[in-house]
């Protein structure tokens, strides 16, 4: 491939989104980072400019058979970009696609897997673990034929019909038998059988010699076996299948590499369909034993169609007189026969359940059901997702057989061990499958990520789990001359990690790769090649180059941040214990966390600091509280308690994948319905007779009817661009003109949503919710961002205080707030303005903790927990 022949790429009049009409070089060859605030423009520069122009272009280059199946980026705007280089990114937010995918998916190792399967497996005896064989002729015949006398000569015969089928017409036996006479005799077309061969056992090296070359295995045929000892004929059963040498078992056969893939129907297993796991009625979910009938206990009789259900049994258990105020556990055991099976015109749990599956064609019903039940592991293929049919198929690693199905079983760490040790024939087609399964291991290890079960479901992971696993194919990539753009790569990583993760991007750069950088993580500022910082401060302050050059200059002229940490006036005592905690099968110690302070969580990745502190403590205390879990997933814990009566348990995580293509600032912070009040009280949308839909985009009574409130239209291009036009209607409103216009003598509706907040919000007046919800929007740095602006614009950071501000608009207190990866997208200085805000709200009497690997939240918190392989350690921070 020839190389690039120039030695930066050139970006000329960037203006996508806050973007100053930018103009600068990026080295090639080089490890890049973006630093700065929030919301000032990196991504915009680096994803939302560079890696998107160059996809768009690499794309058209495609013919238009290929476009038409390809998604193609829109057009950005900017002048110039030079070279264009193949591109791969990696954003910020990944939301997980469907409920199938697990760990090996996302790693790609399970077609590797497949590959290896299909093309180095044997087929071996599930019993007696020896491989499948194809028994010769002979050793048929000498199993057939224990009493056999050497001497003596046999006869294979078939029906002249099969006899023609094999040799055709022009070919006539030399014997033939007579069923009458009940003789082998010389050759008579008009005879019921008809000689194909003739063998002694003394000398079945020649017959299977003749049976091999007239390829008779490969032919099914009804075969009859005649000689002088016998009566008659008798039936000639031969198996050439291959089979087991010591039991019956026969061959299964995968002639396709589908047949090892849990997303084909061939190779899904049958019962739970490639899912892993089934689904079934949760106890917990049809009936609360805590509760008592009257209190609502029977919660499947609590869904609208089936009052009639409550009704009948109520006048059953008063005619039994069974009580209706105690538990339902208290109960007898001949009530809980009466509620499955029913009586009278009570239909019973068991046909209830069978009237909602037959109605499972109905969205409503389907959705309703789901939430009633639960997964279960699945014991036809062990959760390996794989048709039991291919688990025979089995490939020799550590002096041991091992099925796809138990390799899927294995952690990253075993199965590293496994395939590391395994020596193979150099630069053949094995060696390469290896090559790749052990790279892609040894890269997930290094990454933390050695804890995690190979069929660990994607949607159970952490958002630092998750990212991880997707940098797994861009760090294992083989090639030059690349573009690589990674937004966040550090979320969830430690020092080790981080480590780590430089020393790959490395590796990528050396084959003769570019990489950039978005990332706050100081590490990584520090040791890249080449610096960008973004600024001076974010939105519409932002978009400008502030520095670029080596990394050391700029940190040796950066200011030392100084942290104030609000000290609470009266300490607590109150605390949360843990004992003998247990998840995804691995035991944890007890520990214990101080309330009413800020606690930050630390450890090494696979530590169990999310299964612990979220998924069993968080998990528990909700439950006690709402009599729900916030999470359902299988766990152990002999006690959770806590010292302190919480009102409610909130988990905030950079999971930010909930957002639809609709949703503003406006929508999420619920500001938007203050300036429709506010324009509804004018007296001119009084005589217009005006309802708060007449302001909304998201109303048909106020969205455009052109654009359908989205301010543009997209033309379909087929083999070109869409095209994206501004709506001539609402000239890119949203809203009906008419309305838009509606002005308070200040400003106007549209005025109202487009400008920033900080100069919409002190003109209107504000309950005080809004007024808190404005005071946080201050403090959280975000009063420049306008209530129309979409959530899909914004940046990492921006998103992240937008829905940590979200779930905080309630006045909170007496509550424990979980926050995971709290950091990710947030500079030093957001983090600053974060810290004063989540000490306000310690002052609320709420309790703080805080999983994250940012170092600057040592400066932040009173204690910092922290998470070891066989302990975990409280300690109390020096400020």
């Amino acid at each position: 491939m020839n190389k690039i022949d120039v030695d930066h790429i050139e970006i000329r009049g960037a203006r996508v989104h806050n973007l100053k009409n930018l103009d600068l070089n990026l080295p090639l060859g080089q490890l890049m980072c973006f630093a700065g605030p929030s919301g000032s423009g990196k991504t915009s520069l680096a994803f939302h400019t560079l890696l998107t122009e160059s996809k768009r272009r690499f794309v058209n280059s495609f013919p238009n058979s290929m476009k038409f199946f390809t998604e193609r980026p829109a057009a950005v705007d900017v002048d110039r970009i030079y070279p264009v280089l193949p591109v791969f990114g990696l954003p910020q937010i990944n939301p997980v696609m469907g409920s199938r995918s697990v760990v090996a998916d996302i790693m790609r190792l399970t077609d590797t897997l497949q590959n290896l399967y299909f093309s180095q497996s044997k087929e071996l005896c599930p019993v007696h673990e020896k491989e499948l064989l194809t028994r010769t002729i002979g050793d048929q015949l000498k199993s057939l034929f224990p009493d056999r006398m050497k001497s003596e000569v046999y006869h294979i015969l078939l029906s002249p019909h099969e006899f023609m089928r094999v040799f055709g017409e022009g070919f006539l036996p030399a014997r033939s038998y007579n069923l009458k006479r009940k003789t082998i005799d010389v050759f008579n077309s008009e005879d019921e059988l008809w000689e194909v061969l003739r063998f002694k056992f003394e000398n079945l090296d020649s017959l299977e010699k003749k049976w091999d070359e007239l390829k008779l295995s490969q032919l099914l045929l009804d075969y009859k076996v005649f000689s002088a000892d016998m009566k008659k004929p008798q039936v000639l059963k031969l198996v050439f299948k291959k089979s087991c040498p010591d039991c019956d078992f026969e061959s299964r056969p995968a002639t396709v590499l589908a047949a090892f893939s849990p997303y084909s129907a061939l190779g899904a297993c049958s019962s739970c369909q490639g899912y892993g796991a089934n689904l079934i009625y949760d106890e917990k979910k049809i009936i609360n034993k805590d509760l008592s009938i009257s209190e609502g206990g029977l919660l499947l009789l609590n869904y609208a169609p089936f009052q009639f259900a409550y009704e009948e049994l109520l006048k059953i258990v008063k005619k039994k007189k069974y009580s209706s105020d105690v538990p339902i556990k208290k109960l007898p055991s001949d009530f809980f026969e009466l509620v499955e099976d029913g009586q009278g015109q009570y239909p019973g749990y068991s046909e209830l359940k069978r009237y909602l599956e037959s109605k499972k064609y109905k969205p409503s019903v389907r959705i309703y059901i789901r939430n009633l039940q639960k997964e279960v592991p699945c014991s036809i293929c062990s959760s390996s997702r794989i048709n039991r049919d291919v688990h025979h198929y089995k490939i020799s690693l550590g002096g041991k057989f091992w099925g796809l199905n138990q390799i899927m079983n294995l952690s990253v760490a075993e199965a590293l061990d496994l395939f590391k040790h395994k020596n193979v024939k150099q630069n053949s087609h094995e060696s390469r499958l290896y090559l790749d399964l052990v790279e892609k291991l040894k890269i997930a290890s290094e990454m933390g990520l050695n804890h995690l079960s190979l069929l660990r479901k994607a949607k159970t992971l952490s958002a630092g789990e998750y990212q991880r696993l997707l940098l797994i194919k861009y760090l294992s990539f083989k090639g030059v001359d690349s573009l690589f753009v990674l937004d966040e790569p550090s979320l969830g990583l430690g020092e080790a990690e981080l480590k780590k993760l430089l020393e790959s991007l490395r590796n990528i750069i050396q084959q003769g790769n570019t990489v950039i950088l978005i990332d706050h993580s100081e590490f990584l500022q520090k040791n890249s090649d080449h610096l960008i910082v973004m600024g001076p401060n974010s939105g519409k302050g932002g978009g400008e180059i502030v520095y670029q050059g080596k990394p050391s200059l700029y940190f040796s002229k950066k200011e030392k941040s100084n942290w104030e940490n609000k000290v609470r006036k009266n300490k607590s005592t109150h605390s949360i214990e843990v004992v003998a905690p247990e998840i995804f099968g691995k035991k944890y110690s007890d520990f214990k966390i101080p309330l009413q302070e800020m606690v930050w969580v630390t450890g090494a990745s696979g530590s169990g600091k999310t299964a612990n502190i979220i998924k069993i403590m968080a998990n528990s205390l909700f439950h006690k509280i709402h009599h729900e879990w916030l999470d359902e997933i299988d766990f152990k814990v002999k006690n959770v308690k806590s010292s302190f009566k919480f009102e409610d348990v909130l988990i905030i995580s950079s999971e930010l994948n909930r957002f639809t293509s609709r949703s503003s600032v406006g929508t999420i912070t619920e500001l938007a319905s203050i300036i429709r009040k506010h324009f509804l009280k004018l007296p001119i949308s009084k005589s217009m007779d005006l309802k708060e839909g007449h302001f909304s985009a998201n109303s048909d009574l106020g969205m455009c009817s052109k654009c359908e409130g989205k301010g543009s239209l997209t033309i379909e291009m087929q083999y070109l661009e869409d095209i994206v036009l501004e709506c001539e209607d609402c000239k890119g409103l949203k809203i009906k003109p008419l309305y838009a216009h509606i002005s308070d003598g200040k400003m106007t509706v549209a005025e109202a949503y487009n400008l920033p907040l900080s100069q919409v919000l002190e003109r209107i007046e504000l309950t005080p919710k809004f007024r808190r919800i404005w005071d946080y929007l201050k403090i959280l740095n975000l009063d420049y961002l306008s209530l129309d602006r979409g959530l899909n614009t914004l940046s990492g950071g921006e998103k992240q205080r937008i829905y940590l501000l979200s779930k905080l608009m309630k006045s909170i207190q007496n509550s424990l707030l979980v926050f995971e990866n709290l950091s990710f997208g947030l500079s030093e200085k957001e983090l600053k303005m974060l810290g004063l805000f989540l000490h306000d709200l310690i002052q609320l009497n709420n309790s703080v903790i805080i999983i994250d690997s940012s170092p600057f939240f040592k400066y932040l918190a009173s204690h910092e927990l922290r998470f070891n392989k066989d302990q975990t350690t409280l300690l109390k921070l020096d400020k």
